[in-house]
């Protein structure tokens, strides 16, 4: 089989061990002969970076990229416990739409939390901030992934034994532009560059990790509940009926349904504290084609 595993990058900002637990499965799987592609997030690392360098939201990605996948490197090398192991991270070009509406409606949550007041300075420095569940945070342009430039690299990759860490961050976000590809200025969604390269590979599996064990109604209220097993048209009408936070789990869940409708396989979420129960759908949500 071919899994596609993606991580949440507020989810890599906890403590080493969990990614210790992450690589042991991982490994499990592979050794067993199915191969493995890493995605994962950089909302928090990406942030911190764009308040100290003035480069394109899409620069930083790269050197996110770069960051998260030898902290992932590491974690699956301490696994292993030695050098001869066949990881690559490949620095991955998504290809956007310039007349996407993201542009000009910025969406996707990056950097720190910010209490209100931070967030007033913030919008008077000329940040798009919007008020989330947890707090206030910076928003940017995250538009939809179009193309997965480099697919067949990690294909190839793949093809060879390796475990592939790709689409850090969602990818770096490319636009064409009289015939050539230029850096755009947006971090594209994690979860949507994930799904479209799951479906590109042709992987048989497509897992979402995160801090929550899964998709919850109602969340942060008393009578909160997680959805277990759920068939794409039920999860459908809990979107339309706006149950979901917007720019956090809401892309999530879209990139589950553009999968399965897809492939008509199933996709996961659940938490990176307890990846055996991710790959054995046990105290998860897994959305079904039917």
């Amino acid at each position: 089989m071919r899994y596609l595993v993606a991580i949440g990058g507020n989810a890599l900002a906890g403590k080493a061990y969990i990614l210790d637990r992450l690589a042991r499965e991982l490994w499990r799987l592979h050794s067993r002969g199915n191969g493995i592609v890493v995605t994962h997030g950089n909302g928090p690392q990406v942030g911190e970076l764009a308040l100290h360098e003035n480069l394109s939201l899409a620069e930083l990605t790269a050197q996110t990229e770069a960051e998260i996948g030898i902290a992932l490197e590491d974690a699956m090398q301490r696994r292993l416990g030695g050098e001869n192991y066949r990881i690559a991270t490949v620095f991955t070009r998504v290809l956007v739409d310039t007349k996407d509406p993201s542009f000009k409606r910025p969406s996707k949550p990056i950097g720190p939390f910010y209490t209100k007041a931070q967030a007033q300075r913030a919008a008077r420095n000329g940040f798009t901030i919007r008020k989330l569940i947890e707090g206030y945070r910076r928003v940017v342009a995250s538009p939809k992934p179009r193309k997965v430039l480099d697919a067949k690299l990690v294909a190839d990759l793949l093809a060879k034994g390796y475990i592939v860490i790709a689409g850090g961050g969602g990818g770096i976000a490319m636009i064409r532009r009289r015939g050539r590809l230029r850096y755009a200025d947006a971090v594209i969604d994690k979860d949507y560059t994930s799904s479209l390269l799951a479906r590109q590979l042709k992987a048989d599996a497509l897992l979402f990790f995160m801090k929550l064990d899964g998709v919850y109604l109602n969340l942060g209220r008393k009578d909160q509940r997680r959805i277990g097993r759920i068939s794409v048209a039920d999860m459908e009408a809990y979107l339309r009926e706006e149950l979901f936070e917007e720019g956090s789990i809401s892309p999530k869940i879209r990139a589950c349904i553009d999968f399965v409708k897809s492939t008509g396989k199933s996709a996961v979420i659940g938490s990176l504290s307890r990846p055996v129960d991710v790959f054995a759908k046990r105290n998860v949500t897994v959305i079904t084609p039917e």
